[in-house]
């Protein structure tokens, strides 16, 4: 098993970044990140002019896949989370009350300084591969991946990110212990974990976007600069996997119309991300 540590951090998605490492397809490797505030707030009430906005969202890697060639689909089994005891929940500056408070994480669940407690469901906030032109900022969605702000991406989900150069370039990072959809005034529980992964690599594959799939179905996400687009975007995807599996068009659209639900990941970044889950389907051949 390898380990590689928070330190080597990229803060754009992109093919000039040289690797940190290397990883074969059944290899398991643990990642460390930092929080999304690169371990800079350590107490409530901090400052906010004196945090570096140019260290947040710091993705671990990246890690060149053995194997992956451009155009195929790179699979990211997410293997287990192990979170900080200690997060950070924030309202930014250009919020009506920008304000920092520090919270506490064990076995009860998240609990905030103000007295509320409820169940910690980590999941991996920032995970992307090196987009097919220039670089991405780590805290922008896309095809590539990168902050989807997709709490589905938890212990036991599989992502699925196609891959636009050879090696892929994976990197992740921005673990949330807490995090609702939408993701409203960016308020999520950032937290430093270690992330247990292992990596396939699939030649035969067609893939949009980012999909995630666990035991209860799939979920594919679009971003775009309206969430409308975003949403139609996230529904095609979806009757789209359903016409491969051998659906007609008509057959795709009803079955996603009727099954389907549609959601909002994120409405924090300058692209909007959606969501369209489709449960698993007895009599689906792929």
């Amino acid at each position: 098993m390898k380990f590689e540590d928070k330190g080597n951090v990229i803060y754009a998605f992109s093919s000039r970044h040289a690797p940190v490492a290397e990883l074969a397809p059944g290899e398991i490797l643990v990642v460390e990140t930092a929080d999304l505030y690169a371990g800079q707030i350590h107490r409530p009430g901090q400052d906010w002019a004196k945090i570096d906005r140019e260290k947040l969202c710091p993705a671990t890697g990246p890690f060149y896949i053995a194997g992956a060639e451009t155009g195929d689909v790179l699979e990211v089994n997410i293997l287990d989370i192990k979170t900080a005891p200690q997060g950070v929940i924030a309202l930014a500056p250009g919020t009506p009350e920008p304000e920092i408070h520090v919270v506490s994480i064990g076995e009860g669940g998240v609990t905030f300084p103000w007295g509320l407690t409820y169940p910690m469901r980590p999941a991996v906030g920032i995970i992307g591969v090196a987009p097919e032109e220039g670089e991405e900022p780590t805290d922008r969605p896309g095809r590539h991946g990168g902050s989807l702000g997709a709490g589905e991406i938890s212990p036991g989900s599989r992502v699925f990110l196609p891959v636009f150069h050879d090696g892929a370039l994976l990197a992740l990072g921005g673990v949330n212990a807490l995090a609702g959809d939408g993701k409203m005034g960016g308020a999520s529980v950032e937290v430093s974990a270690e992330v247990k992964i292992s990596v396939a690599v699939h030649k035969d594959m067609e893939l949009d976007g980012p999909r995630v799939e666990t035991e209860r179905g799939i979920w594919f996400y679009a971003s775009a600069e309206t969430l409308e687009q975003a949403a139609v975007a996230a529904g095609t995807a979806a009757v789209n996997y359903l016409r491969q599996a051998g659906l007609s068009p008509a057959q795709a659209q009803m079955t996603a119309g009727a099954v389907g639900h549609l959601g909002i990941s994120q409405v924090v970044n300058p692209l909007r991300t959606a969501k369209f889950f489709l449960p698993r389907l007895e009599g689906l051949h792929k």
